[in-house]
């Protein structure tokens, strides 16, 4: 059961850092961003989860939004900045996803760029040490290689292993297995 709990937590960073990679090109020169927000444990949709955007690191918020009535949201971000977007509901653990579009070129936004981040909420659980998702849990930067934003699979690869000694001292209180 803890290798299956930690697997599922696990794969539910590994969707939300890794988000499907999607780029496409809009009718305007900003940065459109969409996706869904769901439970990690059932992958039901979590309506009403506010989503916060703020310029980083600065942390001067720029909108605040919820998700719809099937876990979905939308937005548009400027471009040349850096942001934050964070993701929460009052019985979830909070998560964070930076994006660095500062250093993609002016012929890149020709058309407008996007950004699909499905993210994945859990439940806290009692007496566990939650300060692992103050930093960001996937962080997104320009590859002049592929003309694309492109999330930092090295920094993924860091919060990973954190995740799964998480969840192994997650186990230590409820006695392990």
């Amino acid at each position: 059961m803890r290798s299956l709990a930690a697997t599922l937590l696990l794969a539910g960073a590994t969707c939300a850092t890794q988000a499907q990679h999607t780029v496409i090109l809009h009718q305007d020169t900003s940065l459109y961003v969409f996706g869904t927000v769901t439970d990690y444990q059932t992958g039901d949709s979590l309506p009403g989860t506010g989503i916060i955007i703020q310029n980083w690191p600065r942390g001067q918020e720029q909108r605040r939004l919820h998700a719809d009535e099937h876990g979905r949201y939308e937005f548009y971000l400027g471009r040349g900045d850096r942001f934050r977007v964070s993701y929460s509901r009052s019985d979830r653990v909070q998560k964070h996803v930076e994006i660095d579009a500062v250093s993609v070129p002016d012929s890149s936004w020709h058309g407008g760029m996007a950004m699909e981040i499905n993210m994945t909420l859990f439940k806290p659980f009692p007496g566990s040490d939650d300060d692992l998702f103050n930093e960001a849990i996937g962080r997104s930067r320009y590859n002049p290689a592929t003309n694309l934003l492109e999330w930092d699979l090295a920094y993924t690869e860091r919060i990973r292993k954190r995740l799964g000694k998480y969840m192994e001292d997650l186990d230590e209180p409820r006695g392990g297995k």
